[in-house]
Formats: structure tokens, C-alpha cells, sequence
């Protein structure tokens, strides 16, 4: 493999490697950026829904403390003032004061009745009186409409609660506040994750928070409101938690109860109300219509209060808040990630293009640098062979002859005017690349510098024996700025090139044409040799490049003159091109060069 080949190939596998790298960069970015804003996204939706779950026990909390907080004796229509108070009592004896109990008629929108579970079973409820009692409800506190709607509703109870099942609601309440006193409570599933059970143990403690706030309103709803009743029960009283539950009727809808323990002396009654639920639900959801649409609530059925693995449970009542998962916003395609990204893949691939032009300059500079040590090393063996053939001749007096020993002293004088013209080209194109040329603009006519030019030229077309016509209109009255002397070694290398590949033609002439074409001079020298191919048109003009030329080619050159001459031509303020061939016209046979030079 080629050096240059191994040095591309080094370079297309770094240019890959940095070009997947910074794929895999882009990806893992553009990734992490979609995460962000999704984790940013279910941040703020994790903020409101903890907002709409505090707005919504906020809510019903004082509803429910005051349900909680009410006396035990509230849920008889009557109790004597005169006599300690029974949970059922006797009939009415004459002259007795009974006071109303403000259940009696006590009106709400989402709590339709209130009801008494007695120990047998019984339900009995202080909005539907019986007996006497609802004769004395007729007469001052209820209509008989009332009456009547009351004790269907008590009616419709008793299939919606049991005595078993009220039982075990509030067995159920009672072991759970419990195990919360104790340690949190045992999954009813395999343990999660330890991201997931960070997320539940603070869903609990959250709910366990605000389930603490609605314990402190029922505390002070119970201090403002002073239980006076007249006289005292048979026995001690001890009061249970409100518990709330889910109970199916017979077409299978769920309703929810709330149900408390009551123990007067060694009896045990379960108090409660039964709750209007679409109502409740649609009173609820209305707290909460700024923060979330479509946003339902969920009867929770059969999973322990305290057992919140989704953190959207309501601490008050067995429902979970359920919204719709809001879609990440659209950000649109310019973000800051991939706008970073976007400046880096442009610096990236500008420092590969940068990398591969740095690449093939030095690769150039290399085969530069190998043609001219071989172009060099080409034309000067030959002449110093000759220089040192032909000096060891003369110097041993080998040559007797006169005018062989001329001829010899001829060609050593043309080998040194060959190698000065060489190494001159090479100095001259050096001090070109470095800048380093002088200036020398003189302001003259087109007919004093050709008389200046010229002379030089037809030397050298003599010597190769060939004939220089001047043509075109050489006396034209226009001047110029120029550098006389970078114009003569620019035409002076143009003719020694008719002079090499010419030689051999039919055509033994070379034309030199002056004009004017738009404001510029044009210089042309055209032979009527073998020419240049249109494809080696620009090749030529590359220093140490010798067109088409083989290895063997006898003709003498480093490939250095167009180069040179082109070189001048520009740093004077002109160019030098070659003309195209044209099939079967002009410029058909033989190389045609143009040098255009401005004019003042």
C-alpha cells in the first residue's frame, strides 16, 4: 500500500470513529433531553394532583368532623331532658320535656339519612320517627311528604347494611389504625422496587398527613360544640372513628356509608349516614376543574385505606383522583440541547474538512517535493555528466583537434546556460511561494515591450531553429504598468517550450500575437507541435508536472516554467491560460498560451 493510500485510509477510519462518536453522543443527548422534559412534565402533573388531592379533603373535611363530632345522642329525634338517656327509648310519660335532636331536621345535600344499628340489628333513624315521636315530628318539625320519603330511605338501608358487614368495616378501621401506630403496613403484592417503595412510603406519609388534619378538625369541632345533655347515660360511653365503606345494593351500584361504634355501658350501637354519591362526586370535582380535565373519581373497594401505592387516594374517603397523564409539551425542533448539538456537529465536521484539506496539502507538498527532487536530479545528470566527461577531456589534453576541442568548450558553455536557467526557474518560483518577489512596475506602450522581449525570443528560437513571427497590431498607442522583466521570462519560457516539443514539426514557426480585448493586452505564443490534450489543460500549470511526458522523455525540463510563468502572470495582475483545442480549426495542431496583462 502507498504511503498517501495509507495515510486516507488513517484518516477515513478516525474521520468515522469521531462521526459515530458523535452520533451516539447526539442520541444519548437528544434522549436525556425527551426524559427531562418528560420527568419535568410528570413533576409538575405529580404537584397538581397533590394540589387537587388537598383541595379535595380540604374540602369535605369540615363536612365529615362535623358528622364525627356529633353527640352520640343526636341520633335520637327525641331525648328527655329530666332522665339519663337511653340509646332506645322508653314511651313518652306525661309532662315529660323532650328535646329535638337537630337531626330531626337536619337537611344536606350530599348526606341523605342518618341511621342507628341497634345491638339486635335494628335500624332505626332520627329523620324517620316512629310512634308517638313521629306523630310529635309531624306536628313542628316534618311534613308528612318528609316523613314518608325519610322512611323509605331507612327502608332502602337495610339492604345496604348488615349488621356483619358494619361489624367488619369497623373491626377493619380499628386493626389498620393500628398497624399505623405499629409500622407501616404489609403489601397485599411482591415488594416493589426501591424507587417504587420510596414513592409509596411517601404517598403514605402524605396521606397519613392529611388523614392528621382531618383528625385535628374533628377535635375542634368536638371542643366548639359542648355536649349538654341533662343527666347521664347507664354506663360509660366510648365513641368510635367515623369509618367510611363501599356497599353494593341489589342492581349492583355502590353507595357510600359512614359508620361509628358507639359503646354505652356494656351495648354496642353503630351510628352513620348514608351518603348521596353522584352528588358528593360532582361537588368535588368542581374544587378541581382549574387544575385538571376529565378527571374522575374511583370508588375504592376492598383495598385497605392505608394501603395508597399510586399516592392519588383521598385521605377521607376510599376514592383514588384519577386524571389523564398529560403528553410531554411540544418544545418544537430547535431546543438548547440541539441547538449545542447542532454548532458542535457543524465545528466537527468543519474540523474533518479542515483535517482533510491540512491532509491533501501535505500529501501534495509531499508529491511536490518528489517530483522536483526527481525532475531535478533527472536534468542535472545529464549535464554534469557531460561537464565532467568533457572537462576530464580537456584538462588531460585529450582532444587535439581544434575544432573538436571547440565543440566541446561549445557544449560545456550551452550545459552551464541550461543548469543557470534551471536553477534560476527554481529561485525565481521559491522567492514566488514566499512572497518574497520584488516589484518592478514600469509604465510603458505594447510596442516598447515587445522591442524589449522580443529580441531574447528570437535568440532562443534561432538556437533551437525555429522561426518567431510577431503578429497583430504591435504598434497600438495603449500603455500599461507592467514588470518588464517578469513579462520577458514569462514569454521567454513560452517559446522555450514551442522551442522543446516543436522541434520536430513540419511547421518550423512560432507565433507570437499581441491585441487588446477588453481593456487588457493579450500576449499570445502558439506552435505548431503535438499540443496538450484539453483533459491536461490544468495539470501542466502544476509545478514539477510535465503533461503528458513519460519518464523517458528525452526532452529537457523540471516541469517548473508554466508554473512559474502562470505565477508571474497573476502577481503582475494578469493570468496565463492555454487555449482549448479545437477540432479541425484553429489551434487544432500545436499548444496556443494567452498571457493578459492590464492596461492603464
Amino acid at each position: 500500500m502507498r504511503p498517501r493510500r495509507r495515510w486516507w485510509v488513517a484518516y477515513g477510519a478516525g474521520a468515522v470513529a469521531v462521526t459515530l462518536g458523535l452520533t451516539w453522543i447526539t442520541v444519548t443527548v437528544v434522549r436525556l433531553e425527551r426524559a427531562e422534559l418528560r420527568a419535568r412534565t410528570d413533576s409538575a402533573h405529580q404537584e397538581a394532583l397533590r394540589l387537587a388531592l388537598w383541595r379535595l379533603d380540604s374540602w369535605l373535611a369540615p363536612l365529615l368532623a362535623r358528622e364525627a363530632a356529633r353527640p352520640y345522642f343526636d341520633y335520637q329525634p327525641f331525648f328527655p331532658q329530666q332522665r339519663a338517656y337511653t340509646a332506645v327509648l322508653d314511651p313518652i310519660e306525661p309532662g315529660e320535656v323532650l328535646t329535638a335532636s337537630p337531626l330531626l331536621s337536619f337537611e344536606s345535600e350530599y348526606f341523605s339519612l342518618h341511621f342507628q344499628m341497634a345491638p339486635d340489628g335494628g335500624l332505626t333513624s332520627p329523620q324517620s320517627p316512629r310512634g308517638a315521636y313521629r306523630d310529635l315530628a309531624a306536628e313542628s318539625y316534618l311534613s308528612e311528604a318528609q316523613l314518608v320519603a325519610n322512611s323509605e330511605r331507612l327502608e332502602s338501608i337495610n339492604s345496604l347494611v348488615t349488621p356483619r358487614q358494619v361489624q367488619e368495616c369497623v373491626a377493619a378501621a380499628d386493626e389498620a389504625t393500628g398497624e399505623i401506630a405499629e409500622g407501616p403496613p404489609i403489601p397485599l403484592r411482591a415488594p416493589p422496587a426501591r424507587a417504587e417503595q420510596a414513592q409509596q412510603e411517601m404517598n403514605r406519609q402524605e396521606l397519613t398527613k392529611r388523614r392528621g388534619n382531618y383528625q385535628q378538625a374533628v377535635a375542634a369541632v368536638r371542643r366548639q360544640r359542648a355536649e349538654q345533655p341533662v343527666g347521664g347515660p347507664a354506663g360509660p360511653v366510648v365513641v368510635g372513628t367515623l369509618v367510611p365503606f363501599w356497599s353494593n345494593d341489589a342492581g349492583g351500584a355502590v353507595t357510600l356509608v359512614f359508620t361509628r361504634s358507639v359503646r354505652i355501658g356494656h351495648e354496642q350501637y353503630f351510628q352513620g349516614f348514608v351518603c348521596d354519591w353522584p352528588k358528593l362526586r360532582d361537588a368535588l370535582l368542581e374544587q378541581i376543574t382549574d387544575l385538571f380535565t376529565g378527571a374522575a373519581l374511583v370508588p375504592v373497594v376492598g383495598l385497605p385505606r392505608d394501603n395508597d401505592p399510586g399516592g392519588t387516594m383521598l385521605a377521607t374517603i376510599p376514592v383514588a383522583l384519577e386524571v389523564p397523564r398529560p403528553a410531554p409539551p411540544a418544545t418544537g425542533f430547535v431546543t438548547p440541547a440541539r441547538s449545542t448539538l447542532a454548532v458542535t456537529w457543524m465545528a466537527v465536521l468543519a474540523g474533518i474538512a479542515a483535517v482533510a484539506v491540512s491532509l491533501r496539502a501535505s500529501i501534495a507538498y509531499g508529491v511536490k517535493r518528489s517530483r522536483f527532487a526527481s525532475a531535478v536530479t533527472h536534468e542535472l545528470r545529464t549535464p554534469l555528466t557531460t561537464f565532467r566527461m568533457y572537462s576530464e577531456m580537456l584538462a588531460e589534453d585529450m582532444v587535439s583537434d581544434p575544432e573538436q576541442r571547440q565543440t566541446y568548450l561549445n557544449t560545456l558553455r550551452d550545459e552551464s546556460g541550461r543548469l543557470s536557467a534551471i536553477v534560476e526557474n527554481v529561485l525565481a518560483y521559491a522567492r514566488l511561494e514566499e512572497g518574497r518577489r520584488p516589484a518592478r512596475s514600469v509604465t510603458t506602450t505594447v510596442a516598447r515591450l515587445l522591442d524589449d522581449v522580443v529580441p531574447n525570443l528570437r535568440r532562443r528560437a534561432d538556437a533551437a531553429g525555429l522561426e518567431l513571427l510577431v503578429e497583430g497590431d504591435v504598434a497600438a498607442p495603449a500603455s500599461l504598468s507592467v514588470d518588464v522583466e517578469a513579462v520577458g521570462q514569462i514569454l521567454f519560457n513560452l517559446v522555450d517550450n514551442a522551442c522543446k516539443y516543436a522541434a520536430g514539426s513540419e511547421d518550423r514557426t512560432v507565433h507570437l500575437t499581441a491585441g487588446v480585448r477588453d481593456t487588457r493586452l493579450v500576449l499570445a505564443v502558439r506552435d505548431h507541435g503535438p499540443g496538450v490534450p484539453n483533459e491536461k489543460a490544468k495539470a501542466i500549470f502544476d509545478a514539477f508536472d510535465r503533461g503528458v511526458r513519460n519518464e523517458g522523455d528525452p526532452t529537457p525540463g523540471v516541469g517548473l516554467g508554466l508554473a512559474l510563468a502562470r505565477g508571474l502572470a497573476r502577481d503582475t495582475g494578469g493570468d496565463l491560460t492555454l487555449r482549448p483545442r479545437v477540432a479541425g480549426g484553429e489551434g487544432a495542431g500545436g499548444a496556443c498560451f494567452e498571457l493578459t496583462l492590464p492596461l492603464s
